[in-house]
């Protein structure tokens, strides 16, 4: 705990005393101006401390940084006035050291002034735009309580800003994320164009992940139509030469090919299979994107490979079985697409009855690297794998193995606190009970003697995200 000072400059005067420096002397070590340090110690009154003077006279005598902080406070206020100059870049850096009493100090007084949350916000974008996104969000959520206009671009922005910090918040829940769509939703259209392309894409991506695939549709319909009104307004500024070119955080034709993705991949999540082939076309072939960068030629090339994946997984949802040997082929080719494709696989084999052997054994291998996955989205497909393994072997009377992939699924359930999934586990084995053996059995009984010990399962509509 930090010793209770008296003022910033007895300290100092009190430790130049024991130093056994005088003005001269501890001018030229800590690299200060005599004549500046002279008028913050003697002027009357008082010259203000600099930030940057303070941490070099913490410097010169071997004081932990952050040493006279909590005496700083009062240096950034007076009777009638706050100084942003010193303010600002106080609060800064009080939140890189995790300086929060500091921090909260300030705060508790900055409100009594006019105009408080023009700085909070300022430190708040400058925090989240060096990267020190949780540091931000103290003053961002300051600023959404406070902020009397609703439909100001600040408190779009700082919606925006606080949504977005879910990208960098390790564990946030689906409950959580539901309440950060509903927070941010409604400022989606305040905010500047390239925020709204970040903004409407993470709101289809999360909401996908939450199976609102109604929302999905209305986030996708959003951001096609936004990026393709953009678009036409860079070619017609390209050929006029005139004004600065549009940035976003991704190339624009990242915004544009997702807006199709988006709306065929709830689609399909719908059932809704012939209607989601009309919009993969539209993010099959995207060359024809005029102003494209290397990275933005990257994503053409990715879309393509999106397109013939999803091609694939449609046809074999509608039951095509005529294209089963080349949508192999097509995943012995490109490894990353073997999970997913797989699930697709085995989910139409059980509805449609078709033999799915010839998948199993042509990625056996493949598949016993599956579970060293760590990420949620694919330690979720690799559940969803399982449970379909699973079905597949009990419909064809293959107990023993079915049984062995029911256990294994309920491990991932508990791995994902995924309390439905776990649920519909337990239903299949209960089902086909009569046919485990004793060690199935006795790691069935394991498992729920865990959950019951754990008590942290929960019902949450499953945690699943993927292309399709």
């Amino acid at each position: 705990m930090e010793a209770k000072l008296t003022t910033i400059r007895s300290e100092i005067e009190k430790n130049l005393s024991r130093s056994g420096h005088n003005l001269a002397s501890f001018a030229k070590v800590s690299g200060l101006n005599r004549g500046s340090l002279s008028a913050i110690l003697h002027g009357n009154p008082p010259k203000p401390i600099s930030l940057g003077q303070l941490d070099a006279i913490t410097r010169a005598f071997g004081f932990p940084e952050g040493w006279l902080y909590p005496l700083y406070v009062d240096e950034c206020f007076s009777e009638n006035k706050i100084s942003r100059r010193r303010v600002e870049p106080f609060l800064v850096r009080c939140a890189e050291m995790g300086k929060q009493h500091c921090i909260d100090e300030v705060l508790g007084r900055i409100m009594e002034y006019p105009r408080p949350l023009d700085i909070i916000y300022t430190v708040a974008e400058r925090l989240f735009c060096s990267g020190r996104i949780q540091e931000s969000m103290v003053f961002y959520k300051l600023i959404v309580d406070n902020e009397q206009d609703t439909y100001s671009e600040r408190m779009a922005i700082s919606q925006y800003r606080i949504f977005k910090s879910l990208e960098t918040t390790p564990e946030v829940d689906m409950e959580q994320k539901l309440r950060a769509v509903i927070s941010f939703e409604p400022f989606r259209g305040l905010l500047p164009e390239d925020m709204q392309l970040d903004g409407l894409l993470k709101l289809g991506r999360v909401s996908f992940a939450l199976h609102r695939w109604k929302d999905v549709e209305k986030f996708a319909d959003e951001l096609r139509a936004l990026a393709n009104g953009i678009y036409r307004e860079e070619l017609r500024r390209s050929k006029g030469k005139r004004g600065e070119a549009f940035q976003a955080e991704r190339p624009l034709v990242v915004y544009y090919g997702h807006g199709y993705l988006m709306k065929a991949s709830a689609l399909t999540k719908q059932g809704e299979y012939e209607e989601a082939k009309k919009y993969t076309a539209g993010y099959a072939d995207l060359g024809w994107f005029e102003l494209l960068d290397d990275e933005g030629r990257s994503a053409v090339d990715d879309f393509r490979l999106f397109a013939v994946a999803n091609g694939f997984a449609l046809e074999i949802l509608l039951g095509n079985t005529s294209v089963l040997t080349s949508y192999i082929a097509f995943l012995a080719d490109h490894p990353g697409e073997i999970l997913p494709g797989m699930v697709i696989i085995l989910e139409s084999a059980n509805r449609f009855g078709f033999s799915a052997d010839a998948v199993l054994t042509r990625f056996s291998r493949e598949m016993l690297r599956f579970e060293q996955f760590q990420d949620p989205i694919n330690v979720d497909r690799v559940y969803r794998l399982y449970y379909q393994i699973a079905m597949y072997h009990i419909t064809r009377k293959q107990y023993s193995k079915g049984i062995d992939y029911i256990i294994h699924c309920l491990r991932l359930t508990i791995r994902l606190n995924s309390g439905k999934d776990f649920i519909n586990c337990v239903t299949l084995f209960e089902l086909s009970r009569e046919y485990s053996s004793d060690t199935q059995q006795k790691a069935y009984k394991e498992l729920l003697k865990e959950v019951r010990q754990h008590e942290e399962i929960t019902i949450n509509d499953d945690q699943r995200f993927g292309i399709v």
